[in-house]
């Protein structure tokens, strides 16, 4: 018979940082046991409540006495323990197990002990271990004079020292771990699922630099386990010193609540929490923060009295059964620039909204999908006016698509409901459908012909809307628009031996009606109309229901990959699009009189580690580019650099814009490594966000450093310049 777990005993402790004499004080090296020899006997033994398997070189059986005598490369098994040694006597009247020699002990947490001598009664699970040294399942180090085993799930140690640091060089040899926990007596608990300390010190290279009377941390793969967690640190400008002490407290299995002190010099103390549940069909987090800080006026300025600020963050998402779910995000802020200045979040709009949809809920169907909301905002913006920021409930939409029909055509159906509230302004309900057929057809010699026809129903229901005449109007109104269009590739294919090009010409040709945006029909959802690479083909570029493109047009280009190898290709599309109908709603060129669009189009470059993309509106009378984005990286370690760059030029919706990023990071070695990250807007000659970072990583702490300046200059906001540390040790999170 094999000795599979001895083999893996002798393995570990080659590995392991164990105790000299003095435990407390130091770590030292335990050398390899010898492997085990062939065995020569293997007898059963039963004790009172669970069988044992002895196995060992030589075995003697004291009859008179109940005694049983093992030596030599002996294994005994009860339970899920398991005991490897070089001798053991077994009492069975008393009940009780005495090794000594090259001792490795598995326990059923699959913890190793390594030890001299131990003692041991009632079925292994009570004893007293001498010298003994752990190793844990995660590979973190337990040494000790003396463990005394409690029962199954507790052992007592005493002086005791523990790290899941590394005990040895690159070359093998003993150096102190960069930290370790020493305490005058130690428990663990298996049950509880955590390991607590007496007398505890936090020592740097064996040097204690904290004391506490009291400590502890969780065993590892525990469950949640409350206490503290990791604190970090932040100096700025606007908050000043600023320390966030994490307290985590589990309530049970499924749910859990974190509260974070954050402690500031400047602006006083914010409280925030964190709530989490899980349930068999979801989840939910509620977050949120409250502070009472000073008054300020316009232009930031302190004056008196103080003010309570504050935020929550609350969502869930659930599952009904396989076809339905259903969820919520409701998020506020006292005012515009709190999340910013305490560092929660840079949104500029929050959204709150519920929901619920459905899928392939009718039928047979694998081709259906339902879903409602109501959608409420807040903008964060000096420009945002709160009674004109419109509340929505319902907005609704369902599509379903048929199995294929005769000529492999499919007919689809499409409805979008919407009702649209303010306090002041313009209101609209609406109501729309549509009805779309599609025939594919390929030719012989591949080409790819696909035909359109949709028809489309609108009807809205609006009040206070502004005409042209400076009138308001309120009533019923509508639209019906038919479509019909028709899309031609024809893709060109050359394969090569390690390689493939693709050329592939695109045509579409849509025909509608003029006219279909009437003054009537307020503009909710389709404000930001945007001619890119992305939509050159689309029948219809506007995002929302409100405005749609109308009109005999068509949209032409030529795309093409080259593909040189797994991490090697180039892509690249230009197209154009031509408008029968002089129509400025939705601006295809910066000259709003033209009928032809700017040109659009997109290249990307990948040869790893390198990497470039390119994506262009070039004016369509002079090639001048009037928006131009690009990308570009390396990425191949010790090194990773990132920049990105958007130029906009008299841009119809967004003006003109010019603004630039980057990051990078270099690891320096295994556990250090920098990083970097700034914004510039060139437009107006000004730094955004500049940061720099130092980060150290090994396997038991990660050391996290980082500084920068944030230009933003907004009320009691100013451009601050920022430093913040992190220390997080692990097991102690």
């Amino acid at each position: 018979m094999k000795y599979p777990r001895a083999a893996a005993f002798a393995l570990a402790s080659v590995l392991l940082c164990t105790a000299s004499p003095d435990a407390y004080a130091n770590f030292k090296f335990q050398k390899d046991p010898e492997q085990p020899a062939k065995k020569i006997r293997e007898e059963p033994v039963f004790s009172q409540k669970q069988p044992v398997l002895l196995i060992a070189d030589k075995l003697e059986y004291d009859q008179n006495n109940d005694i049983v005598t093992a030596t030599g490369h002996v294994e005994i098994t009860q339970g899920d323990t398991v005991i490897v040694t070089d001798q053991l006597v077994y009492d069975q009247a008393q009940n009780t197990v005495n090794a000594a020699g090259n001792i490795s002990m598995l326990t059923p947490s699959g913890d190793v002990y390594f030890a001299d001598k131990l003692e041991f009664q009632d079925d292994l699970k009570a004893g007293v271990i001498h010298q003994v040294k752990m190793r844990l399942s995660d590979n973190s180090v337990l040494v000790a004079n003396a463990a005394h085993r409690v029962s199954e799930d507790v052992t007592k140690l005493f002086r005791a020292a523990y790290t899941p640091c590394n005990c040895h060089d690159e070359n093998g040899n003993n150096k102190s771990p960069l930290w370790s926990i020493k305490a005058k007596e130690a428990t663990i608990d298996n049950e509880k699922q955590e390991v607590r300390y007496e007398d505890a010190q936090l020592a740097l290279w064996d040097t204690p630099v904290i004391y506490s009377p009291y400590f502890s941390h969780s065993t590892p793969g525990a469950e949640n386990e409350s206490g503290l967690l990791t604190p970090s640190f932040l100096r700025s400008r606007n908050l000043g010193e600023v320390y966030k002490q994490p307290v985590y407290y589990s309530i049970a299995q499924d749910k859990d609540i974190t509260l974070t002190p954050i402690l500031t010099s400047k602006v006083g103390a914010v409280m925030e929490g964190n709530y989490r549940q899980k349930f068999d069909s979801g989840a939910m987090n509620f977050q949120g923060s409250i502070t009472s800080s000073p008054n300020t006026d316009a232009a930031g300025n302190e004056t008196y009295g103080h003010q309570v600020r504050g935020n929550y963050d609350a969502k869930g998402d659930f599952i009904i059964d396989q076809n339905f779910d259903w969820g919520f995000r409701a998020q506020r802020a006292t005012d515009d620039t709190y999340l910013h200045l305490y560092n929660f979040s840079n949104e500029t709009l929050l959204t709150s909204k519920i929901y619920a949809e459905g899928f392939n809920f009718v039928g047979d169907s694998d081709r259906m999908y339902a879903s409602v909301q109501g959608l409420s905002f807040q903008g964060l913006t000096g420009q945002d006016n709160s009674k004109l920021i419109p509340v929505v409930a319902p907005l609704g939409f369902a599509t379903w698509q048929s199995n294929p029909l005769e000529y492999n055509s499919r007919v689809t159906l499409e409805g979008n409901t919407m009702a649209l509230y303010r306090v002041t302004g313009d209101e609209s309900r609406r109501l729309s459908g549509t009805a779309r057929w599609n025939l594919p057809y390929i030719t012989a010699n591949g080409q790819s012909i696909e035909f359109q026809a949709q028809l489309r129903t609108d009807v809205y229901s609006v009040s206070n809307v502004l005409l042209g005449n400076g009138t308001h109007y309120n009533g019923v109104t509508g639209r019906e628009i038919p479509e019909v269009s028709v899309t031609w590739r024809y893709p060109l294919i050359n394969r090569l031996q390690s390689s493939s090009i693709t050329i592939e010409p695109v045509v579409n040709l849509t025909v509608s009606p003029g006219g279909g945006n009437p003054e009537k029909i307020p503009n909710e959802d389709s404000l930001l109309p945007e001619f890119t690479d992305a939509n050159l083909f689309s029948s219809d570029r506007f995002a929302g229901y409100d405005r749609i493109e109308n009109g005999p047009r068509m949209s032409y280009g030529i795309r093409g990959q080259a593909q040189l190898k797994s991490e090697q290709y180039v892509d690249f599309l230009v197209g154009q699009e031509y408008r029968v109908n002089n129509d400025p709603i939705f601006p295809i060129s910066n000259d709003l009189t033209s009928h032809f669009s700017d040109y659009v189009g997109k290249m990307a470059f990948i040869y790893a580690p390198f990497n470039f993309g390119y994506r262009f509106r070039l004016d369509d009378s002079d090639f001048k580019p009037n928006r131009s984005e690009w990308d570009a990286g390396y990425n191949k370690n010790p090194y990773s650099i990132n920049a990105s760059y958007l130029s906009l030029h008299n841009d119809p919706i967004l003006g003109n814009r010019e603004v630039i990023n980057g990051n990078g990071a270099i690891n320096l070695t295994d556990e250090w490594s920098v990083t970097a990250s700034s914004s510039r807007d060139l437009r107006n000659d000004q730094m955004v966000t500049a940061y720099g970072g130092l980060i150290y990583k090994n396997e038991c702490i990660t050391l996290t450093t980082v500084a920068g300046k944030d230009y933003i200059n907004l009320l009691d906001i100013k451009p601050s310049l920022s430093f913040w540390f992190r220390v997080s040790l692990k097991n102690l999170e």
